[in-house]
């Protein structure tokens, strides 16, 4: 059986120490000078900003691996199943949730073990389903239960240390709420009224202190299924129907930072556009990357029809979809994230298939472009990006889920 692998760091670094430092690797380096990035003021008041690389942009940062956490052999704390919970700790280490398990499992910086807190159940402590971790201005962890109706809060060492109780409309598949610097949480739901989009802001016991409607207007409306931009529709035998989603089908994204401001993404052509604004407020920053599409590939494009064809054989549907409605090039955003400096990391599809993401500073700047190499980083779990140093789950070649910590260092050029 394949064991962790614990690879101590070179220097004892703390995460947090390296907010500290004045400049990352990704800023001492300055925009690669291949780059051009124009600012303008629209009549709204908003800062446009473009950032248009040479004809062949290539990464400028990549990731050396310095610490790997994981097992193939069960029984084990490093032994990971569904995790949905990253968060770095003050003075070096890491905590996951496993929902799975429904466990929060604390490692040192060297990776070795040093915590286990929660089980299923619904006592002091305890998780009916946790989905979720964030970490508050004193370094402790905060565990959402959507279904349990609670925040439990934890001591990295010691444990349990109290909990609050909410209740949310949108619980969704994995926490996506935030915690700011003044230690407020804020998180994305809905008007029990009229189900318009809002933001609830609670104080540190849960209490819900504001709620702010989005100023975006929903000019979507209802949607006939039947006419789904993007997605597939499909009728069951038993006189049902289905949607599925169609693969590189271009979609939006958006983040919530720990100033409260909300960072937003759509496709641009060519490239991406993000936006930045307040809750509630108006849009004050625009950035648009104007970089050359990514195709898709023939082999891309044939696995994704047949695990298509699979599900719907699983249903019982034997109807060819339109195949011609999937894309030839992937989307140009992925997802975004911010560092604990304020810069926003945009991920993006290289050609190899795999991930690298695009580095702005926190007015739009281009600082960089970061390649993950082959780290397989879920993407449904922003990484967490300290200083110069990069923490992920990733999966291998057997899905089996990892702890990563990589360093960002300069792409070395022939």
């Amino acid at each position: 059986m394949k064991a962790a692998i614990r690879t101590p760091l070179p220097t004892a670094i703390p995460f947090f120490a390296a907010i500290l430092v004045a400049s990352t690797a990704c800023e001492s380096s300055g925009p690669p000078s291949n780059w051009s990035t124009v600012r303008e003021t629209l009549p709204s008041g908003a800062i446009l900003v473009t950032n248009t690389p040479s004809a062949n942009p290539s990464p400028t940062l990549t990731l050396v691996e310095e610490l790997r956490v994981g097992s193939l052999e069960g029984g084990r704390p490093e032994s990971f199943a569904a995790l949905k919970g990253l968060v770095a700790l003050p003075g070096g280490g890491f905590a996951v949730l496993d929902s799975q398990a429904q466990e929060i499992r604390v490692f040192g910086a060297d990776g070795s073990h040093v915590a286990t807190h929660g089980r299923p159940g619904e006592g002091p402590g305890e998780f009916v389903d946790a989905t979720g971790l964030m970490l508050d201005p004193q370094g402790r962890i905060w565990a959402a239960d959507p279904r349990g109706a609670r925040m439990s809060v934890f001591d990295p060492v010691d444990g349990f240390v109290e909990s609050f109780r909410y209740q949310y409309m949108v619980r969704g598949f994995i926490w996506a709420g935030t915690m700011t610097d003044r230690g407020h949480i804020l998180k994305q739901s809905m008007s029990r009224q009229d189900f318009r989009p809002m933001l609830r802001v609670y104080d540190s016991t849960m209490t819900q202190i504001d709620s702010i409607f989005s100023a975006e207007e929903d000019e979507g409306g209802r949607t006939d299924p039947e006419d789904s931009p993007g997605a597939f529709y499909y009728e069951t035998p038993g006189g049902g129907y289905g949607l599925m989603r169609i693969p590189f089908y271009p979609g939006g994204t958006s983040h919530m930072d720990r100033n409260g401001e909300r960072w937003f993404g759509t496709m641009a052509d060519p490239g991406y556009r993000i936006g930045k604004h307040a809750p509630g407020g108006d849009t004050t920053l625009i950035v648009v990357t104007e970089r050359p599409p990514v195709p898709v590939t023939a082999a891309e494009r044939d696995s994704a029809i047949a695990v298509i064809r699979e599900n719907l054989r699983e249903s019982g549907v034997t109807t060819e979809m339109d195949w011609s409605r999937i894309p030839d090039v992937k989307p140009a955003l992925q997802s975004i994230f911010t560092s604990a400096e304020g810069n926003v990391w945009v991920a993006i599809p290289n050609l190899s298939g795999g991930t690298d993401y695009d580095v702005l500073a926190s007015d739009g700047s281009y600082l960089g472009t970061v390649t993950a190499g082959n780290l397989g980083v879920y993407r449904w779990l922003p990484p967490v990006v300290v200083g110069d140093t990069f923490l992920a789950v990733v999966s291998d070649e057997l899905d089996v889920p990892y702890v990563v910590l990589a360093r960002i260092v300069p792409v070395e050029h022939p």
